[in-house]
């Protein structure tokens, strides 16, 4: 075994964005992110994984290889993956696995999110995962899928309080953010120690971004704007869109 193969995730990423000369910043929009929050959690020490899902890596072929000196090989790319192998020519690539079967079970519920107001994320987290009787969505990646309860009034037109929303992880799922879609939004402060959620619909207006309530509440009507690469310490970051809302009979 050699001295790279035993390093860990964390060690070959960090050689690898250290030997491109790019921020993770950078590589986030190469990456088409706009946020380097989007790709930091598999940067991060605490990544709870030995290898990148192959949807990661193939983005990251398509900005790693080439740069730095000797230069990044398609190899060490696709060295960080768990899928199988193929070579094509000199090059190894990845081979996409069979569709895994719909499972019969139901999407979990991981805690639940403030409409209206920004609110710790550790406040709404479940210490055990509840079951939902909610089936996952067949359009998006099992487990790109979550729900949330809501909690606040900002949102009660398409989801009051109490309801449950079920909500899709952009990255996880390789979809981007559009116009009118309601997202879950979160954003990182002191370093990124504290994250806060909320709730809102993204609405484009000249050019801008801005984060719009939809609510009949006189107190909850004033937007979030989203200004792409705002130097201020806080981050905002579009995390996932929510495609239904459930009513609890």
């Amino acid at each position: 075994m050699n001295a790279q193969s035993e390093k860990s995730l964390y060690d070959k990423l960090q050689d690898l964005k250290e030997k491109s000369g790019m921020s993770l910043r950078a590589i986030a929009r190469a990456m088409g992110y706009s946020q380097a929050s989007s790709i930091q959690r598999y940067f991060s020490q605490d990544y709870p994984h030995e290898s990148l899902p192959d949807n990661f890596i193939k983005k990251l072929l398509e900005v790693l290889p080439g740069k730095g000196n000797p230069a990044i090989t398609r190899e060490d790319v696709l060295a960080l993956s768990d899928g199988v192998l193929l070579p094509t020519g000199a090059a190894a690539e990845i081979k996409a696995p069979a569709p895994k079967p719909q499972p019969a079970g139901t999407v979990p519920i991981l805690g639940e999110v403030a409409a209206g107001i920004w609110m710790e994320a550790s406040l709404f987290e479940n210490e055990n995962q509840e079951n939902s009787h909610i089936p996952f969505d067949p359009r998006f990646p099992v487990e790109s899928q979550f729900i949330l309860k809501v909690r606040g009034e900002s949102m009660n037109m398409v989801a009051p309080n109490g309801d449950f929303i079920l909500c899709v992880d952009y990255f996880k799922a390789m979809i981007t953010p559009k116009a009118d879609d309601l997202v879950l939004v979160e954003r990182s402060k002191d370093g990124g120690m504290t994250i806060e959620r909320t709730a809102k619909e993204l609405v484009r207006k000249n050019g801008q971004v801005e984060l719009m309530p939809k609510s009949t509440d006189p107190r909850f009507q004033e937007p979030i704007s989203y200004r792409e690469g705002d130097p201020e310490a806080t981050e905002v970051q579009i995390r996932a869109k929510i495609i239904m809302s459930y009513r609890p009979l």
